[in-house]
C-alpha cells in the first residue's frame, strides 16, 4: 500500500509540471509591425488657375481660353476643361510618367449665348485635383456700338488715317505735329527740316540706342522726329542702331597726357541677354464693308508672333476702334520662340463711315521684350450703306 502511495504522489507530480508547460509562452519571435508611412500616391494634383476670372464675359463663336498650372509630386498625365458637364478640351503631358509642373492653355469655343459653367480637372492618371469652376457670360457682340471718324479722320484732326500695311516693316505715325529734324536733339535750333502734320506715316530706317529718336525716309528726305510724337508699328527689332555726338565746345585748357590702361586681348565679348519679342504679325479680314439693314457683322483675326530668342510668359491683347477704350481680346498663357498665335473677334458696324481698328499685344507690359515698340498693329475698314 505504501509503493501505491509512492506511485500516486510520483504520478500527481507529473501532471502538474505539464500543465505548468503547456499555459507557457511559445518561445517562436512574434513580428514587429512598423507604422506605414503615406505614400506619394495617396496626394492629389494641385491646380492653379491664371485666367480668366470668375464673370468674365465672351463672344459667341469666339475661343475662351483658360490658362492653368497643375503641379504633383509624382507627374501630372493630363489637365481637362469641361464647359456645362462635357470635356471640351485636354492638354497630356509627353512624358508618360506625367509632368511634375503643367501649364496649360486650354480653349473652348461656345456656339450659343448665355451663362456657361467650366470646370478645370488635373489629372496622375485617375487622380484628380480639386475641381476649379467658374462661370463666364457669353453674349452676341464682340464690341459697343462704335462711331465713325467724324470727316473719315482721325478725330480732333479731320485728317484720313493712313493704312499701315501688316508687312512687319517698321514704321512711324505721327500723333501730333512734330518737327522733322536733321539731326536727334533739339539743343540745335537750325535743324528742322520741316514740320510734319499728325498722321503721317513713314519707315523707319535708323534709331537711337535707347529708341527716344527714330530716324525716317520721307519721301526721300532722311530726318529724324522724337519718339515722345509718334507711334510705332511693325518688326523694329532689326533697325539699325545710329551714334549721334553732341557737338561740344572746344577745350581752351591743355590736360596732362595719361597713361592708357593695359587691356588684355583676351578679354570675352559681353554676354548678350536673350528676350522675347512680341510683334503684330499679321491682320486679315474685310476691308471695305457694306451695311445691310444698317449693320454689317465681320470676323477679324490678329497674328501674334514672338520674334525673340526664348518664351514669353503670359500676356493679354486687346483692340480699340478709333481711338476708344481698348477691349480684350484674349489672355495668352504664352509663345515659344518663333511661334505664332490667332486670335479671331467679330466687330459690328452700325453706320457707314471709315473705322481705324487697333490691336495691342501686352499693352501692360507683361513681358520684358527686346522691344515695346512692335506690339501694335492697325488696319482702316471703310464701311457703305
Amino acid at each position: 500500500m505504501k509503493r501505491i502511495g509512492g506511485f500516486a504522489a510520483v504520478w500527481l507530480v507529473l501532471l502538474m509540471l505539464s500543465a505548468c508547460n503547456l499555459g507557457a509562452t511559445p518561445s517562436t519571435p512574434q513580428p514587429i509591425r512598423t507604422p506605414s508611412l503615406p505614400s506619394p500616391q495617396s496626394t492629389k494634383p494641385t491646380l492653379t488657375l491664371i485666367a480668366p476670372r470668375d464673370g468674365d464675359e465672351f463672344i459667341v463663336n469666339q475661343p475662351i481660353l483658360v490658362n492653368v498650372t497643375a503641379s504633383d509630386s509624382v507627374g501630372v498625365t493630363r489637365v481637362q476643361l469641361f464647359a456645362n458637364g462635357s470635356v471640351v478640351k485636354t492638354v497630356s503631358s509627353n512624358a508618360s510618367s506625367g509632368d511634375r509642373t503643367l501649364s496649360a492653355l486650354l480653349d473652348f469655343i461656345p456656339r450659343t449665348t448665355g451663362e456657361v459653367n467650366l470646370r478645370v480637372l488635373a489629372f496622375r492618371d485617375s487622380v484628380a485635383s480639386d475641381p476649379i469652376d467658374l462661370r463666364v457670360m457669353v453674349k452676341s457682340s464682340a464690341l459697343p456700338t462704335v462711331t465713325p471718324l467724324a470727316g473719315g479722320g482721325s478725330s480732333g484732326s479731320g485728317s484720313f488715317l493712313p493704312i499701315i500695311p501688316n508687312d512687319g516693316v517698321c514704321r512711324v505715325m505721327t500723333i501730333t505735329g512734330v518737327n522733322f529734324r536733321t539731326s536727334p536733339t533739339t539743343t540745335q535750333g537750325n535743324n528742322v527740316i520741316r514740320v510734319l502734320a499728325a498722321n503721317t506715316l513713314a519707315p523707319v530706317v535708323g534709331r537711337l540706342p535707347d529708341n527716344t529718336w527714330w530716324q525716317i525716309n520721307l519721301d526721300g528726305t532722311v530726318g529724324w522726329v522724337s519718339a515722345a510724337f509718334v507711334s510705332i508699328s511693325g518688326n523694329c527689332l532689326n533697325v539699325p542702331v545710329q551714334t549721334f555726338a553732341t557737338p561740344t565746345p572746344t577745350a581752351t585748357a591743355t590736360l596732362p597726357p595719361t597713361a592708357t590702361p593695359n587691356v588684355p586681348t583676351n578679354t570675352p565679348p559681353p554676354t548678350t541677354v536673350q528676350l522675347p519679342d512680341l510683334v503684330v504679325t499679321n491682320i486679315t479680314g474685310e476691308l471695305n464693308v457694306t451695311l445691310s439693314g444698317g449693320t454689317a457683322t465681320r470676323t477679324y483675326s490678329f497674328t501674334i508672333t514672338n520674334i525673340g530668342q526664348v518664351p514669353t510668359g503670359q500676356f493679354a491683347v486687346t483692340m480699340s476702334i478709333n481711338n476708344g477704350a481698348p477691349v480684350e481680346i484674349g489672355v495668352v498663357g504664352g509663345l515659344n520662340a518663333g511661334q505664332s498665335i490667332a486670335l479671331t473677334r467679330e466687330i459690328t458696324f452700325n453706320a457707314a463711315g471709315i473705322y481705324a481698328i487697333r490691336v495691342d499685344a501686352d499693352p501692360a507690359n507683361q513681358v520684358t521684350e527686346v522691344s515695346d515698340f512692335n506690339n501694335r498693329g492697325d488696319i482702316t475698314v471703310t464701311v457703305n450703306n
